[in-house]
């Protein structure tokens, strides 16, 4: 008997196990073909919400007071009460970090919280559609009930993503979670931070949306929505919220007080050797840390200035320190008088000019640079292509009081408030008429980018030798180039718009003569690859008189458009199937550049040392060009110049623009179809039935343990479950699933030799009309997968599997598998390759490179997969929980 329980129980958890693992794979196939239908990229999101709150998580217990405040506090009530609450406060008063921190605590506490952060140095993230878009995909990953619906009723309807049809549909997902049976989540908190950072008509439609939301929890609406809009003051916000509480931080000065206090006394242990130096009693510290919060009356930012100016400034005796901190001006605009003055006191006129060049940059380019970009787009502002040497880092020292690097490298101003303040010319400087404007700016940077491709021009072509090409990537000449290829064109057609006495001769001039190179790059490529006439793809064209540069530059967009993109991966077959690469057949002279670059940085990321480049200079460009080697080649997309770690994850990316539906079945390698009907007929014949639970075994009760005779009792896995369980297929007859080489495999220390000498098995050319039969992981391989699970490299979440390929034996590399209708190259061969398969990524890592895995695992994709697969077990969970009781 208690063996027959044992045998039930461990049945009901294999099929558990099953069943949550075949659903979790399908919601993660459908959740990333919505991704795919919102033309959503989350990326900007993360990287604004983790560069304000580290501020607020290095510094505990500075925005405590506001969990105690009454207005959050009933915020917090998962009651109808304060539906909408409105934290309203001045420049610098520390709004976006308390609003990082109270998003922080909501998680901590199994909260259902979405937010979005507007910031004006990321472009997308002032747009309604992004807000929408970004709300709707955490609401997805929180509730994996509704991926399925959104999948079956937008992409496989093909809905266009309007704004309007996003409206309805979050409307939509708040009514099926209000229907749902969770009762944790009952109550859902949106925070909504920088509001005032967008365009007037964005906050009235965004605070137009959050009234509806609210609005209806009485009604249709049965889970209760509780709304926070950090920002400044503003009269559109204010005129369109209703039923709005308003948290003034102008209100809280003892609490803020309090808080700045604990800031400043946090802040001064680090100062506090200088001080042991300058003989400075703990009073006197004391003394110091009480003047600073009373003097800057709620302004965080301030108080963080004047820290950051103790620490810098050389003082000899201790009276000097409380000296100092009392002649400070109070406001904040005087404080960055101050300091502006100090960088702007000591330089010449030419100086003067580029040290508001650097602001210019940081203030309006397309998106914030990392140093080493923003070194080299100031070496190509002067419109002179042939540098010799990157830009020097010392003058970003100068302006370092108003300019910070943060932690992903990128540059940005302190606070907004800092361009604001530049932007509105400044009294009493010693330069007269010093003011950022964006007009000259985009001046400045059209010269720069297309400079920067003439420059290009010199060093990715045949023309130059490798290691004078390698040498000015490692030193980051060219870490402008992926920047420069993406936004020159956009560039150039605002300048050619812009009013007659805005245009700069020189702009054109240089575009001209890239134009003229251009087309004799492009002649060559057509001699290997002829095309038709591109066709107009943008209306500012006109703009352009002359006939060669519009020519080239319809060229270009038509390479890096979605149609070109899209016959570039048919061409070489990566439509229907995902693998390892080479570069996609390039017409255009800047797609031609842009691979030459990639290979570059591919190349030096492999290098452990390289002659010329220090070890330094080597490790740094690493850090800040990782994914510059694969970008996605569809011009407007934000990958476009952020990339990927590799090439399959860049592939996996770029199929999401096409206009196809894959199939989400588990483990089906079918390509992706081009209409929705298709696809339903696929599922139909291939994936007929759901899975199903797997009928109870019958169990002997033989004390002798005999095995049980009902083979069908054991054979009654539903179809669906067994192609899920065999998506590998079926054992070819000579298969070495067994084969392992005599010995210890110590994947340690043998990885890639023991890959490369067993690594690959022959296998059969394709057939027409027939998937090939792929062969079963061998022993080798599972003992690697096995290993690597029990150091912790990685998890349950992977498996040993072969992949058939394609092989070029004149190169040695991977290609495209060719069309089995026509004559199959002599030089081509067929191998199932061995790899390891990430199921929360549906991705294959090949195993002939250990850093392919490492790679893998570091990269953004697959951190966020396994989060919000994580979030889907535990509600598979909670179901599965309910349906066996």
């Amino acid at each position: 008997m208690h063996q027959l329980q044992r045998n039930i129980s461990a049945w009901r958890e294999e099929s558990q196990e099953k069943t949550s693992r075949f659903e979790e794979e399908q919601a993660s196939n459908q959740y990333q073909s919505i991704m795919s239908w919102l033309k959503a990229d989350e990326s900007d999101q993360l990287a604004i919400f983790d560069s304000i709150s580290v501020e607020g998580s290095k510094y505990p217990g500075t925005c405590d007071w506001a969990l105690k405040n009454k207005k959050i506090v009933s915020f917090f009530k998962n009651k109808p009460e304060t539906p909408i609450l409105w934290l309203q406060g001045g420049p610098g008063s520390g709004k976006s970090v308390l609003s990082t921190q109270l998003v922080n605590f909501m998680r901590a506490a199994k909260m259902f919280v979405i937010h979005h952060f507007c910031m004006h140095s990321y472009a997308s993230s002032t747009t309604y559609e992004q807000t929408l878009r970004s709300l709707l995909l955490q609401i997805l990953r929180k509730d994996c009930d509704l991926v399925a619906h959104v999948y079956e009723e937008c992409v496989l309807g093909k809905k266009a993503p309007t704004i309007s049809t996003l409206e309805r549909l979050l409307h939509t997902l708040l009514i099926s979670i209000s229907q749902g049976p969770r009762q944790n989540e009952r109550c859902i908190w949106i925070v909504i931070d920088g509001l005032n950072e967008c365009s007037t008509q964005v906050q009235a439609s965004v605070a137009t949306l959050m009234n509806q939301i609210t609005s209806t929890t009485s009604s249709s609406i049965r889970v209760t929505c509780k709304v926070l809009i950090s920002s400044r003051a503003s009269s559109t916000i204010s005129s369109r919220l209703r039923r709005k509480q308003v948290l003034f931080l102008t209100e809280e000065k003892e609490n803020i007080g309090l808080a700045i206090r604990q800031y400043a006394s946090q802040r001064l242990v680090s100062l506090q050797e200088k001080f042991n130096q300058l003989h400075l009693s703990s009073s006197e510290v004391e003394d110091v840390r009480d003047g600073i919060t009373k003097k800057f009356d709620g302004m965080f930012l301030y108080a963080r200035l004047v820290l950051d100016f103790l620490d810098n400034k050389i003082f000899y005796r201790s009276c000097e320190v409380k000296e100092s901190v009392n002649e400070l001006p109070e406001k904040l605009s005087d404080f960055y008088r101050k300091i502006l003055i100090q960088i702007l006191a000591p330089l010449d006129t030419q100086s003067v000019i580029r040290v508001k060049s650097i602001f210019c940059w940081i203030a309006f380019a397309r998106r914030p640079l990392k140093k080493i970009e923003f070194l080299s787009a100031i070496s190509f502002s002067a419109g002179d292509p042939d540098v010799a040497h990157l830009a020097p880092t010392y003058i970003l020292d100068i302006c370092g009081s108003l300019v910070e690097e943060r932690q992903d490298s990128t540059l940005a101003f302190i606070h907004v408030s800092v361009k604001e303040f530049l932007q509105s010319s400044p009294s009493g400087l010693p330069s007269s008429g010093f003011s950022i404007d964006e007009r000259e700016a985009v001046a400045e940077h059209s010269v720069a980018t297309i400079t920067c491709l003439l420059s290009g021009l010199d060093v990715f072509t045949k023309t130059c030798q490798n290691d004078t090409k390698y040498l000015r990537v490692a030193r980051g000449l060219h870490g402008f180039h992926v920047y420069s290829t993406e936004y020159w064109i956009e560039y150039l057609l605002s300048h050619a718009t812009s009013t007659p006495s805005d245009n700069t001769p020189v702009i054109f001039d240089l575009a001209i003569q890239l134009a003229e190179r251009l087309h004799v790059l492009r002649d060559h490529a057509r001699g290997i690859h002829d095309s038709a006439e591109p066709v107009l793809q943008d209306e500012r064209l006109v703009s352009l008189r002359h006939p060669l540069l519009r020519k080239e530059v319809e060229w270009t967009l038509c390479a890096r458009s979605l149609k070109g993109l899209e016959s570039g991966l048919q061409t070489n077959g990566f439509a229907d199937k995902l693998g390892p690469s080479t570069n996609l057949p390039s017409e255009d002279g800047i797609s031609i550049m842009l691979a030459s670059y990639e290979e570059s940085v591919k190349f030096l990321l492999a290098q452990n040392d390289y002659p010329g480049v220090s070890a330094e200079e080597l490790e740094t460009f690493k850090c800040q060009f990782r994914a510059s080697a694969y970008t996605c080649r569809l011009t407007s997309c934000p990958r476009a110049t952020l990339g990927f770690q590799s090439e399959a994850l860049r592939l996996d990316h770029e199929m999401t623009h096409l206009p196809r539906v894959r199939c989400s079945f588990p483990g089906c390698q079918n390509p992706p179809f081009t209409s929705a009907q298709a696809l339903k007929n696929h599922v139909k014949k291939h994936h007929g039935s759901q899975p199903a639970r797997k009928s109870i075994r019958q169990v002997s009760t033989n004390l002798a343990g005999s095995p049980c005779k009902d083979q069908d009792a054991n054979n009654s896995q539903s179809t669906a479950i067994k192609e899920y369980d065999e998506r590998l297929g079926s054992i070819p007859p000579n298969s070495s699933t067994s084969a392992s080489p005599e010995g210890t495999f110590n994947y340690k220390t043998d990885w890639e030799a023991f890959t490369k000498l067993h690594g690959r098995l022959e296998a059969p050319r394709p057939v027409v009309g027939r998937e090939p039969t792929i062969a079963s992981p061998p022993a080798w391989l599972l003992d690697l997968v096995d290993a690597l699970k029990k150091d912790g490299v990685i998890d349950n979440r992977f498996e040993g599997t072969m992949h058939y390929n394609a092989v070029d034996t004149n190169t040695g590399k991977i290609c495209a598998i060719p069309d089995p209708s026509q004559p199959l190259p002599s030089h081509i061969r067929f191998y199932f390759l061995p790899g390891i398969y990430c199921i929360d990524c549906l991705a294959v890592i090949n195993v002939d490179d250990r850093s392919n895995l490492d790679a893998h695992l570091e990269s953004e994709r697959h951190r966020s997969n396994v989060e919000h697969l994580k979030m889907i077990r535990e509600a598979q969970r909670t179901r599965l929980s309910r349906l066996s009781r």
